[in-house]
């Protein structure tokens, strides 16, 4: 009798624990349904598709400057081969399409100063130290004025009589960079020519205030170290060194763009992966238990 007891037991006990793993696979079956809807609901949920935005547009941005930097290495090309080329003589008159051709050509010009009409941007800083640019008409054989700069001076020189020995009245001949108009800032505020304050270089309004034509040349000062240190101490202008640097941080920015792409692009796809399962999650679980112990 005891054994067909213990037969009827030990069924009766495989029985219940067969129910209790069908209802354990079924609760995991129902945690996995909860948790793979919630993963659905956050991966197209609104929020989850701006974020995608953050690493395809960097990814464009990344392109973009690409694309600047080739027009940059162009243009750099471009004004080295102009700086490079022998001076020549600037013509009476020049239209706004040659000077924006020739930006950065040497040319040479003759003609008297007009100091009574000379004009101090600024402030500008040189080398950390304050001061101003002096542009200054000069008068040209035929009578027609073009506006100099003549480069930067010390903040303590902004009184012609202080630097008498940068106000000749003898006829100069210059050699300078051809300059196109500047761009206006509107954060700038505007000039008061009345009251001789200029804050950028408004070409447009200086030359109509000097009764010059539009057109800006750049001093080069000299490449002698030496001329540089008397033209500063005699208060002469420092004009504008022969080799002109033009920023090209273009390959910078694009790095920093396809990098900061590949990071959120791996930060999103780690935050929108799919979770695993919970039978999953429960036999790698028992498998680093394992080897722990």
């Amino acid at each position: 009798m005891r054994p067909r007891c213990s037969a009827v037991a030990a069924a009766a006990a495989g029985t219940a624990l067969k129910r209790q793993r069908r209802t354990y696979a079924h609760k995991l079956e129902a945690d996995d349904s909860v948790a793979e809807s919630e993963w659905k609901g956050q991966l197209y949920s609104w929020k989850s598709i701006c974020l995608c935005t953050i690493p395809l547009l960097a990814f464009g941005l990344g392109t973009w400057q690409i694309q600047r930097l080739k027009w940059k290495m162009a243009l750099l090309d471009d004004v080295n081969d102009r700086m490079h080329r022998r001076p020549v003589a600037l013509p009476l008159r020049v239209t706004a399409e040659e000077i924006n051709r020739n930006e950065y050509r040497r040319v040479i010009v003759h003609g008297v100063f007009d100091h009574a009409n000379e004009m101090l941007v600024g402030p500008r800083s040189y080398e950390s130290e304050p001061g101003f640019i002096v542009v200054t008409p000069l008068v040209r054989e035929d009578g027609s004025r073009v506006l100099i700069n003549r480069g930067w001076i010390k903040r303590e020189l902004q009184d012609p009589k202080l630097r008498p020995e940068s106000q000749t009245a003898d006829p100069v001949t210059l050699v300078a960079f051809v300059r196109a108009s500047p761009g206006k800032n509107k954060f700038t505020p505007p000039a008061d020519p009345e009251n001789k304050q200029w804050f950028n270089l408004d070409l447009e309004l200086m030359a109509k205030h000097t009764g010059s034509q539009e057109v800006l040349l750049e001093v080069i000062q000299p490449e002698s170290a030496a001329a540089v240190i008397l033209d500063a101490r005699s208060g002469i202008p420092l004009g504008a060194p022969s080799q002109v640097d033009i920023r090209n941080n273009h390959l910078q920015y694009t790095l920093t763009w396809y990098a900061m792409s590949a990071i959120t692009g791996a930060m999103l796809f780690y935050s929108l992966r799919k979770p695993p399962s919970a039978a999953a999650t429960i036999q790698r679980l028992r498998s680093r238990a394992g080897r722990d112990l």
